[in-house]
């Protein structure tokens, strides 16, 4: 392997690393990333309802939350 050849091959790996160890680069990414608004279809949202439980309870749970919370627990 010629000189050139190994200068060229350990550039290419500090460059690499460079890369994956920029974390200004990372959080520049992620903060683009994170500023556009999420693309969900209704079954992502219906799916993620039923996860959580919502409608599963009265529908002014601010109206009727203590009888929603200890109704049947006395």
């Amino acid at each position: 392997m010629g000189l050139e050849q190994r200068l060229n091959e350990l550039e290419a790996r500090v460059n690499n690393l460079e890369r994956k160890f920029n974390t200004e680069m990372e959080v520049d990414f992620l903060r683009k990333e994170l500023s556009q608004p999420v693309d969900r279809s209704a079954e992502d949202i219906e799916q993620a309802l039923k996860i959580i439980g919502m409608g599963a309870g009265p529908r002014d749970m601010a109206k009727n939350f203590r009888r929603y919370l200890y109704e049947g627990k006395q």
